[in-house]
């Protein structure tokens, strides 16, 4: 297989590698501003827990269909910056939609652009660990997760106060800003191309999304986000404002959530030169299966912040580790592929997680979102226990079957 070639890595703090950094804090800015507030914003409009669903499944729609294609797509081109630059674009879009969306329909679409921005977030952090040599591409995705954790910080803070101080659509124009300012300093980035392509054929890069490995670890990110955009962005607002949160107050929820998974995914790498893997994954999904579960029985607002800021505690921990496992064994020219087929099959459960949410809290009550997706979450940590500790040998001789080694 190939590898990161040594002599062309750069160090964490190269000027290419900070501005990657800025560039991810406006890039993720222009989505988050308005998180804090889009699914009672899309409750106020549309009037139904099912719609809700519907509208913030958008999201994970558009992200399951293109992101194979565009990781494809971008191994055969041997390109990453113009697809960078065409999510920003996106990233606008969706944010002006949303700015005249006063129906149910609007919305969706409306989200579901930002899903199409978000698809992009494949080629991004492909050329990002394209800088550094195969030794270091787990604190790769450690330090391109972690501004982007940062970026939903800050922005899911903010957004939440200039909702509280200017109205519901106020966060709408700053992300329609913050995103125009990000597609001006993305024209900085400097592209690096893999050599020449591996030959391979289409066919056989589709292979790729028949790894066994890759199938296990894509499945376990995608319970994770079935219950991340269920709970955290979907019913956990909506239960906040029942127990009298402002907008503010729901930018506030969000931030201990993120400001948690911030530092968290910042220190997984570290954490696993003294625990393996699965150990790690297992114990933060048994974290957040029972902070889910814990969250209908919050009487106050103090309390959700807790619950969250565990929650994400366990977030930070599982994303970084999956993804870097996802990516680490491919070739330089066949990542935009895999990290395609991994990001498309978590995508999944963005799109299925609130839909299937909204049915069930719209039949079956608030309460009973909150105890699906926190079973969910205590069956991934027994699942990971078993899943991710596969002996290293027979994980060797089954990509070699599917990488065509």
């Amino acid at each position: 297989m190939n590898s990161h070639p040594d002599p062309v890595s750069i160090s964490p703090l190269n000027r290419q590698a900070l501005l990657f950094y800025v560039c991810t804090l406006f890039y993720w800015g222009g989505v988050y501003i308005y998180m804090p507030i889009l699914s009672p914003y899309a409750k106020k409009i549309s009037g139904s827990l099912q719609a809700v669903g519907f509208i913030m499944g958008a999201y994970g729609l558009s992200q399951l269909i293109l992101r194979v294609p565009l990781g494809l797509w971008s191994d055969r081109l041997r390109r990453r910056k113009p697809f960078i630059l065409l999510g920003f674009l996106f990233d606008g879009l969706a944010c002006l939609g949303l700015i005249f969306s006063e129906s149910t329909p609007a919305l969706f679409l409306s989200v579901l652009s930002a899903g199409v921005a978000s698809s992009m977030w494949v080629t991004f952090t492909v050329l990002f660990s394209s800088y550094f040599p195969l030794s270091q591409v787990s604190q790769s995705m450690s330090l391109i997760l972690f501004s982007m954790r940062l970026s939903q910080v800050f922005s899911n803070y903010s957004g939440g106060a200039i909702a509280e101080a200017w109205g519901w659509t106020a966060p709408f124009y700053a992300g329609l800003g913050i995103s125009t300012v990000g597609l001006v300093l993305a024209l900085w980035i400097r592209e690096r191309r893999p050599e020449k392509s591996s030959g391979k054929s289409l066919k056989s890069l589709l292979k790729l999304g028949r790894n066994p490995r890759l199938l296990t670890i894509s499945a376990f990110a995608m319970m994770m986000q079935f219950t991340v955009f269920a709970i955290i962005y979907g019913f956990t607002p909506i239960y906040a404002q029942q127990l009298g949160a402002s907008k503010a107050d729901l930018g506030l929820l969000l931030l201990c959530f993120l400001s948690s998974t911030t530092l968290t995914t910042l220190f997984s790498s570290t954490l696993t030169r003294w625990a393996r893997e699965r150990h790690i994954v297992s114990a933060a999904f048994l974290l957040v299966g029972f902070s889910i579960l814990a969250t209908p029985f919050a009487a106050r607002i103090e309390v959700l912040y807790v619950i969250l800021a565990l929650n994400g505690t366990g977030v930070g921990f599982i994303f970084p580790i999956l993804m870097g496992l996802a990516i680490k064994p491919m070739p330089l020219d066949q990542q935009g592929t895999a990290m395609g087929f991994f990001q498309s099959i978590y995508a999944v459960g963005m799109f299925l997680g609130p839909v299937v949410s909204g049915w069930v809290g719209e039949h079956l009550g608030l309460y009973s979102t909150f105890i699906m997706n926190g079973a969910l979450c205590l069956l991934a940590s027994f699942l990971t226990w078993i899943r991710i500790g596969v002996p290293e040998k027979s994980r060797a001789s089954e990509e070699s079957r599917y990488l065509g080694g």
